[in-house]
This record gives structure tokens, sequence and C-alpha cells, in this order.
């Protein structure tokens, strides 16, 4: 180990003196039980070693001063013995199956290797390297040194552009591949390594021309509408339908300050957002605006703007536009709206995602940020019924889509109805009412991944005949309004998930409006809360996992959202829990016996949905991204609340799996998929007599990276539960039996 040691130095001194002194990283491999173990034990705090990431069996070490932290640890396994006789640092040595540098396929987490990068080609690359907010001003400055000396190499000169991580930075640099196949030696703070993403709309361009039709009223949104703050191409400002509902526009663009939309894409966007009966008012002659609208130039228009070779730093430009979006609505409940994205065929987090995730978490105020989870490429979508919908499970969602704390959208369609007059015959439609759509995309799954999309909206339908998909068909699709207005072109059809992501931000607008005093945690709670699955996903996707990650929780109710009723009543608690304080928090729901017992038999529907934003980290370290994370359990009908309390202890030590302690209720989604991440969302049917009596509901904490460092350790997560009762069409008056009873907070 010491001689592999010697040859790793030797190997890399001469090109890491430049940037580092004698600096540089180490690849420590380990089995799969035992890498947990060896990566704590490499990132002692005691030394000088710092943990990079945590990947697929490997630990990626950065060690600093000649690995004489690593190197000290070997030598006293050799040379000496614990008071037990054994070697001292055994864990440790004899887990370590090999060292060795790193290569360009482990800094990029296997994206590329050195064999697809051409010498002399350039390329656009993210670079993740050691800073971020909490790491020191000192350290930072010296980091940005190295990226100005390693941009000039690349021929280009002053600081690359950057975006500010919380435990990393990210610089946007053009380099060559002769400097990439060098980068593990060159400049060791650098951790990571990506192909600068690619953006694209998320939704594909209209092929069809649009409509003329005669000119709507518009009745403008109530005084205390909310915004939604379409960030996309622009927005056609004079458009007659925009016009009198729109708050401010801005551009966040570099060279491209106007506002004008050439694409046309986010005028489309913008009239989704702000009139979700769209079609309806445009038959009556009354366009009613239900919220108001700020438009962000997020996207440069093609072939006027900055030139297509061009990346960026999506999160900078998207923190960057969300800031200039809130500047515009001043001091009105914003709801941010995106439909753009880039692929993403691993699923893995990027700095896009973190971004936005860093966005919502809004130092731990939260923010609403709804993302389309993007569509099938025009080569992949069905052409036939048998590849239906079978092709959506092929296709990922797109970046940054994946984020935490983004609600992400995806599709289905209700339109399957005949073709209308004047829009042509067509083949029938592919997709059957309440299924997936056609054009929407899915999550890759997998563990401790969260349910993506959470919801799905209206994304069109399209009707293939003879290997052609024939998508934008005018009845299969949803109208909105059109950037070509001045040519007498007020209305467009639009398809996809991005005027599903678009229609969503419009109900979770319009939620904020009729409920005020609502947080961003609890607007998304009362909002998924309200998702169900049609009988065609039940149909589509008989595998519970796969019906998830396509589809998630199903398709949203604004009406359901909005209210209670008599005979089903909803509570909505938002609290505050501290992770490190390794507490959890019981709300006593209140359910009256004799109320219940009154209709032993009747079915009831209990649903429940908790909500939560985190704080993200930029270090791969297994599945510890979030800083401190939530779930929630209720007590069951045959559990007394001491062994309520003694199975949480359980859950949130780790000490068993979700399921070997289960409350006894057959929950629809289940706690091992419900409760993987910041959208938590079942619901279960049992009789009346079942539910009858109080219940708690615990929420309860699971550690993560906060707990590593002492200025976030005693951090606390702000959140949201919805708890309903639903007697479906039983006249039963549970409301006024519960209504001067108010759930009960005990800490255990």
């Amino acid at each position: 180990m010491l001689r592999e040691l010697d040859q790793i130095e030797q190997a890399r001194r001469a090109p890491a003196e430049r940037a580092s002194g004698s600096e540089g990283q180490l690849i420590a491999a380990a089995g799969s039980d035992d890498l947990a173990d060896v990566a704590g034990s490499l990132a002692d705090k005691r030394s000088s070693a710092v943990l990079v990431a945590v990947e697929q069996g490997q630990a990626l070490v950065h060690v600093r001063t000649d690995a004489r932290a690593l190197r000290h640890k070997i030598e006293r396994y050799r040379d000496v013995d614990t008071r037990r006789g054994a070697p001292a640092n055994e864990p440790l040595v004899t887990r370590i199956e090999d060292l060795r540098i790193p290569t360009l396929a482990d800094l990029s987490l296997r994206e590329f290797t050195e064999d697809d990068i051409a010498p002399g080609e350039s390329y656009w690359v993210e670079l993740w390297t050691r800073g971020g907010r909490l790491d020191t001003s000192q350290t930072r400055a010296r980091v940005r040194e190295e990226m100005r000396w390693l941009a000039a190499l690349g021929g280009h000169q002053g600081v690359p552009s950057r975006f500010e991580g919380v435990e990393r930075d990210i610089y946007l640099a053009r380099l060559t591949g002769d400097v990439l196949g060098a980068l593990p030696g060159l400049v060791p703070e650098v951790y990571e390594v990506h192909l600068a993403p690619r953006v694209r709309l998320v939704e594909a361009l209209l092929r069809g021309e649009a409509a003329a039709d005669p000119q709507a009223e518009v009745e403008e949104p109530p005084p205390n509408a909310a915004v939604v703050a379409v960030h996309d191409t622009g927005t056609s400002s004079q458009h007659p339908y925009l016009r009198p509902v729109l708050q401010g526009t801005g551009s966040v663009v570099p060279g491209e300050p106007d506002v004008a939309d050439r694409h046309g894409h986010g005028t489309k966007m913008a009239g989704i957002a702000v009139y979700p009966d769209y079609l309806q008012g445009i038959a009556e002659g009354t366009l009613r605006a239900q919220n108001r609208l700020v438009s962000v130039r997020l996207i440069p228009t093609p072939r006027h703007g900055p030139a297509d070779d061009d990346p960026e730093l999506w999160a900078a430009r998207t923190e960057n536009s969300v800031v200039v979006a809130e500047e515009l609505a001043r001091d009105t409940t914003v709801v941010h709206s995106l439909s753009v994205g880039a692929p993403n065929e691993r699923g893995l987090r990027t700095a896009w995602s973190i971004g936005v995730d860093q966005l919502a978490w809004n130092d731990s105020n939260g923010r609403v940020i709804v993302v389309a989870a993007g569509n099938m490429p025009d080569h992949r979508l069905a052409t036939h019924a048998e590849d239906y919908p079978v092709a959506n499970l092929g296709e990922p969602i797109c970046q940054p889509a994946q984020a935490w704390n983004a609600l992400t959208v995806g599709g289905f369609t209700a339109l399957t109805g005949p073709a209308a007059e004047g829009t042509g015959t067509y083949p029938p439609a592919l997709a059957p009412a309440g299924g997936i759509s056609p054009y929407a995309s899915t999550d890759v799954g997998g563990a401790g991944r969260p349910i993506k999309p959470e919801i799905v909206k209206e994304a069109g339908n399209t009707a293939p005949d003879d290997g052609l998909p024939n998508v934008g068909a005018e009845h299969l699709s949803l109208w909105t309004t059109s950037h070509r207005h001045v040519r007498g072109e007020l209305s467009t059809p639009t398809w996809a998930t991005s005027p599903a992501a678009a229609a969503a931000a419009a109900d979770l607008a319009i939620l904020a409006q009729r409920h005020p005093s609502l947080g961003p945690s609890a607007l998304r709670a009362l909002y998924v809360h309200s998702a169900r699955w049609t009988p065609a996903m039940m149909e589509q996707f008989c595998d519970r996992k796969d019906r998830l990650r396509a589809v998630g929780y199903g398709v949203p109710n604004l009406q359901t959202a909005s209210s209670a009723d008599s005979n089903r009543p909803v509570f909505i608690y938002e609290g505050r829990l501290a992770p490190g304080a390794r507490q959890a928090q019981m709300l006593r729901i209140p359910l009256p016996d004799q109320v219940l017992n009154d209709h032993p038999e009747t079915r009831v529907q209990l649903a429940i949905t908790l909500t939560y934003f985190v704080e993200p980290t930029d270090i791969l370290l297994g599945r510890r991204y979030a800083g401190g994370r939530l779930k929630w359990e209720v007590q069951g009908p045959a559990e007394t609340e001491e062994q309520l309390r003694r199975r949480i202890n359980a859950l949130a030590a780790g000490s068993t799996s979700d399921n070997d302690r289960s409350s006894g209720y057959g929950w629809t989604v289940g706690q091992q998929l419900r409760g993987r991440g910041t959208l938590q969302h079942d619901y279960v049917e049992l009789t009346a007599s079942e539910l009858a009596g109080d219940r708690l509901l615990a929420i309860y904490p699971i550690l993560g990276w906060w707990e590593d460092r002492d200025t976030t350790k005693d951090l606390a997560i702000p959140f949201a539960v919805v708890v309903s009762v639903d007697f479906g069409s039983e006249d039963i008056d549970l409301y006024a039996a519960i209504e001067a009873s108010t759930p009960v907070v005990i800490e255990i």
C-alpha cells in the first residue's frame, strides 16, 4: 500500500506542482459493504483529508500534503498495535482494495472518458471545485485564481462564470481536449467535471398554422391575484389578451435585453398561466384572467441572441431570472414556472437541479417552483398502439426536473374526441382518456430517488398513422395565446409537458390567492393532496413503481384542493422540526367516535400529505443530499400511543426497515415509496369504525449532512401537513362534530 502511494506521488508530482503545490486526489476502492466505513475513516477531521465523493464502490478523496494523512494511517497499521493486540487502523487499511490517481472518467462520474475527447478540440465544461458558501473566502479566492489560470490554458482570459453552491463552486469554462485529459493532475481542487448541458425548450416547435379568431373581451384578475412568473423566451407584451394582466417583463440573457418573443414558446406558456380555461373563454367571448403575469427572458432567441454554441451556467442564470421576476412582482405572491430543460440520461443531480433546489429552499423560507418533466423526442414518439405506453418508460425526465424541491409536472391527456370541424381528418387518438400523454417522459426510478413527476396535467394526445405520430392535431392539443397576434393570429395550439407545467403553476397561483395565509410548503401540500390516479393509469401501469415514475401521484383537482365540505373536513398544519434535536412532533387528529361509529360500515378515505424543502449539498456522498429530511406515520387502528412512539423511534434510528414497522393500514402508495422525497402523499380506504377515535400523526426527522457541521446541525426544517377524511357522496356532517377541536401538537 505504501509503495502504491509512492508511485502515485511520483506520477502526479510534476503537473500538480503548478496548481496546488503537492496536493492531489486519490481513488480508494472498497467493497460496497465497507464503503461507508472507509469513506468516514478517510475523511478524518483531524487530518487534512477531505472526502469528495462516494459513488459506485469508490471513495474519491482529496488528500493534501503528499497524502501524509493516509500515509500516516498506513504506517501506524504496519508498526503499531492497539491495546487489544490488533494493528492500528485495521478497519480502514484492510478494507481498501485499491489506491490510484483518478481519471477523467472518475471526475465526470463516467459521463465521458479520455477516449471521448479529441486533443485539439474545445469543449464547454462545468468544473465543480472546492468552495461554496460554507468555505472560507480565502480558499475560494485561491480556487478562483486557479480557474483563471485553467481558462487561460484553453485560450480564454478572465475568470470563468461561476455558480455558488453550498459546498462547491461551479465554473463554466472552455477547455481543449489536451487540458481536459490532464485535468486530474493540473488542478486537484476540481472535484467533478461535466459537459455543459445544451438547453432546449421542453415543447416541440409548432408545425401547424395558428388560428385567427374574433377578439374576446378580457376580464382582469381579482385585486389580490397572485403572480405566475414565466421563465422562457420572453413574451409578446402587446398581445391584447396578455397586455391587461402583464405586471412586468425582464431579460437575463446577455446581449439580448429586449423581451420580445420571436420564438413563440414564452407567449404560449404565458397564456396558459393566466387563462387555465382559455378555449372555453374564447368560445364564450370573455377571457377571465385568474392570475397576474411576469415574464422573464431566460432563453435566447434562436439566430438572434448569443450563438447556439455558447452554453450557460443555467443554475446561475435561473437564479438571476428568479431575482428579476420577484423584483417585478414586488410584494405579490409568486409561483415560478419553468418549461425548459436539458437531457439527463442518467438521472443524477446536476448543477442546474442543485440550483433549483437551492432557490426553492430559499434560506428555509421556501419558494414554489414548477418545472416541466420533459418530453419524448419526436423520433421516439410511439407510432403504433403496441408501442404505447411502453415507449414513455424509456425516456428519462430532463434536468432540472429531478430537483427534490421543485414540483415536477408530467403529462396525461383527456383529449380523445373526434376531430372538430376544420381540423381535417385524423386517425383515432393513441392514448385513452385519462392515460399518460404520448409526449410525456418518465423518471428512471431507483431506490432513494424522490417520486418524479409528482403530478400530471393535460399535455395533449397524438393520432399516429402509417408510422407518423401526427403531433399537434388541433383537436388533441391545448389552445393558448400566439406571438403572431400582429397578423391577426391571436390563438394557437400547444402540447406536451410545457403547458402542463404552466397549467399547474396557474392552479397554484389561484390557490395562493384563495388562501393567502398559507406558505409555499402548504400550497404544494394542498394541491398535491387532491391528486389521484385515473382508471386508465391503473390499467396502463399495473406495477405501482412504474405508475409512480410515469404519472406520480396522478391528476390534481383545483376545486378539491381549494375547499372542504361537511363530509370532507381538511386539516392544515404548518410547523418546524430540527433533525439535529432528534425529536418528533405528534399531531392529535380529532376524529369523533360517535359520528364515525354511527356509520360503521360506511367507506371513508383518509388522506395525508407532507411537504417541506431540503437544503441541498453539491457533494456526492451516497444518499446524503439533503441537510435533513422528514417522514410521517399514523397511529394504527390497534396501536397504542406508546407503541407508536416506539415504532417511530425505531424508524428514525434506522434500526428497522419500513416494511418491518407498519401501522396496519393498507396505504395506497406505501411507506417505503412515499417517503423518498420532499412531497409525501398517501391515502387509504377503510370503514368508519376502523377510523373512529383520535389518531396521532407523527412527523419525525431523518438526519442528513447538516449534522456534520457545527454551523448547520441545529437548523430546523419548516413543513406543512394536510389531512382529510372523505365520506364521498354520503351525507354525514363530520365537520360540525370536530369544528371546535384543533390538532394538538405533542413533542416527543
